[in-house]
């Protein structure tokens, strides 16, 4: 464990000495700025509106910010070939994945909790009283953005280009969103191929549309720990069979 907690805290150092961090942040920020100012002239309930488009904003950036920094954790190691150094170490695969993976989730933590906590404080004195929904649903964004980090170190242990695993891992979390519309393929069309395909794609993808509590956290919706529970449960279950395939693939690659 303390080679995993080391690991886990030099990435997440270099995570947060990484430059693209920071840009991302920067409009981060300024949409969860902007959000604030033209909430207050929008018509109805402007708060409602500022917690909307801000909590929007946290788990998208958030979510950009996995899908980067996530698929370029091991091109980094083999591009500047650190990774021969820490391998050559009494470390095995399994840990040098787990640690990465840990320290990039620590990484997103700090910067969505940090985020969430401020929209919060921001509005207390404007409501009048501090909107813990706020935060449980910046848990429920985290849990979400844990399943895109674990899916960025799937597919950089598949394929070799960054590139390529972040697109696919763009694509995993875009179609993890729309999978509610998949019931339309599966009920409503005549073509054997396309329902097969959509019945595989139901099963495979996780439901990531589940993680979003803001719509609920807005209108004022009572989130039950039963089912944040079952959100927790399925993140954990769901990232810790893509770590697993990541290591399997990740093992049985050779680095020169």
């Amino acid at each position: 464990m303390n080679k995993i907690a080391a690991l886990a805290l030099n990435t997440t150092r270099e995570a947060i000495r990484n430059r693209v961090l920071y840009s991302i942040l920067f409009f981060a920020v300024l949409m969860v700025g902007v959000s604030a100012i033209f909430g207050s002239a929008s018509i109805g309930d402007p708060m409602r509106y500022v917690k909307d488009f801000s909590l929007m904003s946290i788990s998208l950036f958030g979510v950009i910010i996995a899908v980067v920094l996530g698929v370029n954790l091991l091109h980094q190691e083999l591009s500047k070939k650190t990774i021969l150094n820490t391998l050559s170490k009494p470390l095995a695969r399994w840990q040098f994945v787990l640690g990465k993976f840990l320290g990039l989730l620590l990484t997103l933590s700090v910067i969505v909790t940090a985020m969430s906590t401020g929209l919060a404080l921001f509005l207390a004195p404007i409501e009048g009283y501090f909107d813990w929904g706020i935060l449980i649903a910046s848990i429920g964004a985290l849990l979400e953005i844990m399943i895109v980090i674990a899916f960025a170190m799937f597919f950089s242990s598949v394929v070799v280009t960054p590139t390529l695993a972040g697109l696919f891992t763009i694509g995993c979390f875009i179609a993890g969103r729309s999978l509610q519309y998949l019931s339309y393929f599966q009920r409503e069309t005549t073509n054997q191929a396309v329902r097969i395909v959509a019945d595989l794609l139901d099963r495979l993808l996780p439901s990531l549309d589940l993680f979003l509590l803001a719509d609920r956290v807005v209108h004022g919706d009572t989130v039950g720990i039963g089912f944040m529970t079952y959100l927790a449960s399925y993140a954990f279950a769901y990232s810790a069979l893509l770590l697993l395939l990541a290591t399997g693939f990740f093992s049985r690659r050779e680095f020169k």
